[in-house]
């Protein structure tokens, strides 16, 4: 019965983690409507990522047609977060990655 029992103490651990780190994220808000520029980070990744996300940003220039023209909107293409790049430079995220990343508002990785 010991084995069920760190089992469940290390769910109850990893739960009250995952809920810190939502109320964290429900603190954090950005009024992106207050924004004079948004920028949205477009990552590929890898397998199929690349074919998704081309017919994804199709959706968004759609969507963001007026917000693209104007100027109120980036989308900005971010590469180097393939597993061959990762594994090439021995990190998660490579550094030159996470500094493209963090300039962003906005992430959407396939």
């Amino acid at each position: 019965m010991s084995a069920v029992n760190n089992a469940c103490e290390a769910f109850r651990t990893l739960l009250e983690e995952q809920l810190r780190r939502i109320e964290n994220m429900n603190t954090e808000k950005t009024d992106f409507s207050a924004k004079e520029v948004v920028t949205i980070g477009v990552v590929d990744g890898d397998g199929i990522g690349p074919i998704i996300m081309k017919q994804a940003r199709r959706v968004l220039e759609n969507l963001l047609a007026d917000e693209l023209a104007a100027g109120t909107v980036i989308l900005k293409n971010i590469d180097g977060l393939t597993i061959e790049n990762r594994l090439a430079q021995g990190k998660p995220v490579p550094e030159d990655v996470l500094e493209q990343i963090k300039a962003c508002d906005v992430l959407l990785k396939g």
